[in-house]
């Protein structure tokens, strides 16, 4: 996966790590949402007991930016 500076700086900034990345991307099933941007999804994942928002493209090659879950996003990925 192609990590945007933009993302990068932001994992960097919230303390959201590569192998954190790797854990959500290496799930059996990763459960997407569409994004308000055409061409994004959001991924909503536990890792080490936080909540985290993944912005990235609907093919999954790049990661756009990261950032805690909101409590409604939170929410939907315990409903799955």
């Amino acid at each position: 996966m192609n990590i945007t500076k933009h993302a990068f700086e932001r994992m960097r900034e919230r303390g959201f790590t590569v192998e954190m990345l790797g854990r959500v991307l290496h799930r059996k099933e990763i459960r997407r949402w569409p994004s308000k941007r055409d061409g994004l999804s959001r991924i909503v994942a536990e890792v080490d007991g936080l909540y985290w928002t993944l912005i990235v493209t609907d093919d999954l090659s790049t990661l756009v930016t990261v950032r805690r879950a909101h409590e409604d996003e939170v929410q939907d990925a315990k409903e799955d």
